[in-house]
């Protein structure tokens, strides 16, 4: 109903589509991990690669078993060296402070990006990821996120390659619930 007052061109892209799915309920570990393989790879791409590395470490991804791979291992599943260098440098700032990462339920989002993206390799858009999909935090608009201003791109009218903030703009319209906005573009891409 939201949509429908705010963005009429927005609800009507969207009326037709299923709800997302839930979020998987990952550790924040985990769904940085993974943030942290998707990075410029196509959604099946990174898939495959996250399945390999979840084999590669018979299912039980956790600090100590990425500090323990050696990095043709994880080429060998797909992870890239300078992914391989980002994962270990997550591996190290988890295991120092847990709590930095697992305590973050009353920090604004802004806090938790600011925090988390002092961990090399782990910007913005990785912090939105674990935001939207496993914190479900309902406002989080990642501009970064080519797929979602491709999407804007075409069912909006926006030009290609225009500002960040013509984008910032047109999604503060879905304010408080950018992230469903987001997740529905993300899906009417799919479709």
């Amino acid at each position: 109903m939201h949509f429908l007052k705010a963005d009429p061109i927005l609800h009507g892209l969207v009326s037709n589509l299923t709800n997302p799915p839930p979020s998987k309920g990952r550790s924040a570990f985990e769904s940085l991990c993974r943030a942290i393989v998707g990075q410029q790879l196509s959604v099946k791409a990174a898939s495959t690669i996250w399945h390999r590395l979840n084999e590669l470490h018979c299912g039980a991804l956790t600090p100590e078993t990425i500090l323990a791979a050696k990095m043709e291992e994880h080429r060998n599943a797909g992870v890239s060296g300078q992914k391989h260098r980002y994962l270990m440098s997550l591996a190290t700032r988890y295991m120092a402070g847990p709590d930095d990462f697992n305590c973050v339920k009353d920090k604004s989002d802004e806090e938790i990006i600011e925090r988390w993206t002092r961990v090399k390799g782990i910007g913005k858009w990785t912090v939105q990821m674990h935001l939207m999909f496993e914190l479900n935090r309902p406002n989080v608009f990642p501009v970064d996120d080519l797929g979602i201003r491709r999407a804007m791109e075409l069912h909006f009218g926006i030009a290609r390659e225009s500002p960040k903030s013509t984008y910032e703009k047109r999604a503060l319209l879905w304010s408080p619930f950018r992230t469903a906005a987001c997740r529905f573009l993300w899906m009417s891409s799919d479709s």
